[in-house]
């Protein structure tokens, strides 16, 4: 069962995409990217590879101003928005049912502007060079000290030029937070 974690809907219980396509974060997990965070409120909120869109619906229990989510998966993006329903956030957000790398593209020529990306790809999706891409494309996105949060394999070492980088090791997986220049 999937649950905020924190923040005004915490206790909230939120729908996971069924067929076993979406690997949704922990509580745990979310609870320890949100307190390596500083504080979201008044964020605009990115969350990218959405899925149950249980981090960014995080993010705005804890007062993010607002949050996109993208998703190119018929079944998460039905989830996504009956999650924001039932946590009454659906006039702070929007829902986009597109490729990721399409959807960043797009938003890097409209110039669109995020102080929080927050990702988590799944695992699939990962080869040799995708992690440092997908975190070299998000920080065009962002404001200035802005922050990138990706989730990826252990094996995927980060190689990217920024002002600061932090990688927490979780079990199996790595959670990178990247600080823009």
């Amino acid at each position: 069962m999937l649950r905020v974690s924190s923040g005004s809907k915490r206790g909230f219980k939120l729908k996971v995409p069924l067929g076993g396509s979406v690997r949704p974060n922990t509580s745990k997990v979310r609870k320890m990217i949100f307190d390596i965070l500083p504080p979201v409120t008044n964020l605009n909120v990115l969350d990218v590879f959405a899925g149950s869109g249980a981090l960014g619906i995080e993010a705005l229990s804890m007062a993010a101003k607002y949050a996109t989510f993208i998703d190119n998966n018929p079944s998460s993006i039905k989830c996504i928005k009956a999650n924001l329903k039932k946590c009454e956030f659906e006039a702070r957000s929007t829902v986009i049912k597109k490729d990721s790398s399409i959807a960043l593209r797009e938003f890097a020529k409209q110039n669109k502007k995020f102080d929080l990306i927050l990702m988590d790809p799944p695992y699939s999706y990962f080869d040799e060079k995708t992690v440092n891409g997908i975190i070299r494309n998000a920080l065009k996105l962002l404001v200035s000290d802005g922050i990138v949060v990706c989730e990826h394999p252990r094996k995927e070492k980060i190689k990217i030029d920024v002002k600061f980088c932090r990688v927490k090791e979780y079990k199996d997986k790595c959670i990178t937070f990247c600080w823009s220049n």
